[in-house]
């Protein structure tokens, strides 16, 4: 089966840094890309929820500076700042990868701003914060919803990691995997 329409939407955007809860928190990475970068892809306007698709990192990527969160509202991100290293992204710099792809305003943490969280199936030997991310985005899953706990929410991720490979497993979305996009 391939995308339905509006899906494929093809976005190349750039890791930049977010809450940092993904791995402290739920031991789920996540490449966070700016808001802006998803809101101007094509997906239509207001769908927060769970994305399923295929992602590419390359380039170059830095470290991230945390600068202090603040106090009164832990409902923002915190600024950070990249510090180039030059280093390469190995060994997957430039493997296309399953992705989920978490849009949205989490419920769960009460975020005051909304974030674009990707999660790639791939364990990666470094943090890439800064380098080039290709996201070609083919089906939504679910909307975003509230957990009663934190292990309810990773169990809610893991079982949407799972549909998302059953669904690139297919035919119609697997030919996406080597389109001229990813080249």
């Amino acid at each position: 089966m391939p995308p339905v329409l509006p899906y494929p939407v093809f976005i190349d955007s750039h890791v930049i840094g977010g809450f940092g809860r993904g791995s402290s928190d739920l031991g789920i990475p996540t490449a966070n890309i700016p808001p802006s970068d998803f809101l101007a892809s094509g997906i239509p306007k207001g769908q927060t929820g769970i994305y399923f698709g295929f992602a590419k990192i390359s380039g170059t990527y830095g470290t991230l500076v945390r600068h202090a969160l603040p106090e009164d509202d832990a409902s923002k991100p915190p600024s950070t700042e990249i510090v180039q290293t030059e280093k390469p992204i190995l060994p997957a710099d430039g493997i296309v990868l399953p992705m989920v792809m978490s849009v949205g305003w989490n419920p769960f943490y009460g975020n005051s701003e909304p974030s674009a969280e990707v999660h790639i199936v791939h364990k990666f030997a470094d943090q890439f914060y800064g380098a080039d991310i290709k996201l070609a985005v083919l089906g939504y899953i679910r909307a975003e919803k509230n957990f009663e706990s934190v292990e309810a929410l990773i169990e809610e991720i893991m079982n949407d990691i799972r549909k998302a490979k059953e669904y690139l497993a297919e035919d119609g979305f697997k030919q996406i995997e080597s389109s001229e996009f990813f080249k």
